[in-house]
């Protein structure tokens, strides 16, 4: 049947072929085609299987290529370990006299070199941390060490030779977290500083209104999830640091006892407004010798609110406190803590050996704390992706009778601490960040106040 089918066929074409046949120039043009369509495929063909090859190369060096939120490298032990950081180059100008030169703390009276003007270009705000990260049996474990170059290795506030520089431990902890549970045991920031000031000025408003440092703890913190929000309770342990004159003498340590810090948050949101407030607070002691071969125990507390209010492109953050003996890690009182009188008759508020007006060897014979209150305030605007800026104040305010003893005050005794600053953050590239600041300091004495405006200008290049 099939061979009947095909002679069928044949026979028809056979009788069709006068009326189909072409000239040798058309039967050339299509060869000619042909040609020229075989030859596009095999170009097509080629450029394929260079593509295909491409893509198996890039696929293969894959895994070399560090992406966002990866891991730098990994650990002896198979750890993942991001390393992180910044430079940050900062120049600067005051116009007059303060305690410090890559940053500032307090102004110097009016009556020490009037109008005395310093320029200063330090490195010193540069830092880089390693974060070392693994989970085992349901833990999620952390390990953070972050230094930076602020360290000195002279008695002097500040060693101002740049090439004598040491790395300085900023943060050195590790953290377990499980469900809704942390602990966290190391070098780590004070729970009373959770919520800070920006400032390009080092010390994020020490002594200017906000209280708080890094300090070595044992922390607890526990997560409760609400309809509305979120709860967060966190206690501390800390070490209690007091004054010294040895290595081996700290009238906190002294005092036998830790000190506790607690830290209650509360955050949630109101159709597109966020609201972050909490309450915070420390309490511990302080144990000095006297002259008698007695000793006295000082309390050292604070309790204080803090806030951040958000919406849109605006936030408006803020802390206020209130407390006693906070001189030291605790930054308030403008460092004034303890006023001391000593068996000479001479008193200060710093905690000394040798009178310095004679020379002679004296001991406390008494002491007395000093209370203080004070906090900040920060408004926030989020000008662009790019940029931001702020505007804040704060305050630092001891008591003033604190300060006398028999009616006269400690000499040079700092009665209060103000600060006015406005900052601009620009992200000039993904990595390199441009910071311009004023800020202004306004310290009142006993005699002559004093006042200096700085001028902050800083490069920050992050990896």
């Amino acid at each position: 049947m099939r061979r009947a089918l095909l002679l069928g066929t044949v026979f028809v074409l056979s009788s069709s072929l006068p009326s189909l046949a072409a000239s040798d120039y058309e039967v050339q043009q299509l060869r000619e085609m042909i040609e020229q369509m075989r030859s596009e495929l095999q170009q097509v063909k080629e450029e394929n299987r260079k593509l295909r090859e491409e893509i198996r190369s890039i696929k293969g060096r894959a895994t070399s290529f560090k992406t966002a939120g990866a891991p730098s490298f990994k650990s002896k032990s198979g750890k993942s370990v991001d390393f992180y950081g910044y430079f940050k180059i900062d120049a600067a100008y005051s116009d007059s006299k303060a305690v410090g030169k890559d940053f500032i703390l307090w102004a110097l009276p009016e009556t020490t070199n009037s109008n005395d003007d310093d320029f200063n270009l330090t490195f010193k705000h540069s830092r880089f941390g390693f974060d070392i990260k693994t989970k085992e049996s349901d833990y999620d474990i952390l390990g953070k060490i972050e230094l930076d170059f602020y360290r000195t290795e002279t008695n002097d506030i500040e060693n101002t030779d740049p090439n004598k520089q040491v790395v300085r431990v900023r943060r050195a902890f590790v953290e377990l977290k499980k469900d809704s549970w942390s602990v966290l045991a190391g070098l780590e920031w004070m729970l009373l500083t959770q919520l800070y000031p920006h400032l390009s000025n080092f010390p994020s408003g020490a002594f200017m209104g906000n209280i708080g440092y890094r300090i070595p703890q044992i922390r607890l913190t526990k997560w409760i999830e609400t309809e509305s929000g979120k709860i967060t309770l966190q206690a501390a342990i800390d070490r209690e640091f007091g004054q010294t004159t040895t290595p081996w003498y700290d009238t906190g340590s002294d005092s036998g006892l830790p000190d506790f810090q607690g830290r209650v948050v509360y955050d949630t949101s109101v159709n597109d407004a966020k609201i972050h407030f909490g309450l915070i607070g420390h309490v511990g002691k302080e144990q000095i010798d006297l002259a008698d071969g007695g000793d006295k125990n000082l309390d050292t507390y604070s309790y204080g609110f803090e806030y951040k209010l958000g919406y849109g492109r605006f936030e408006l953050s803020g802390k206020i406190w209130k407390g006693r003996n906070l001189d030291g890690w605790y930054t308030g009182g403008v460092a004034q803590g303890v006023l001391y009188v000593y068996d000479d008759g001479y008193f200060d508020t710093k905690y000394v050996t040798v009178d310095p007006n004679n020379g002679s060897k004296i001991k406390v014979a008494n002491a007395k704390e000093i209370d203080a209150q004070g906090g900040w305030i920060e408004l926030t605007t989020r000008i662009s992706p790019k940029l931001i800026w702020r505007i804040g104040a704060g305050i630092d305010d001891p008591d003033n009778d604190d300060l006398k003893y028999n009616g006269q005050y400690v000499e040079g005794a700092r009665l209060k601490n103000t600060m006015y600053y406005t900052n601009a953050f620009y992200k000039l590239t993904p990595s390199i960040g441009l910071m311009g600041e004023y800020l202004r300091v306004k310290t009142d004495y006993s005699t002559t106040d004093g006042t200096v405006n700085r001028y902050q200008g800083s490069i920050l290049y992050f990896f």
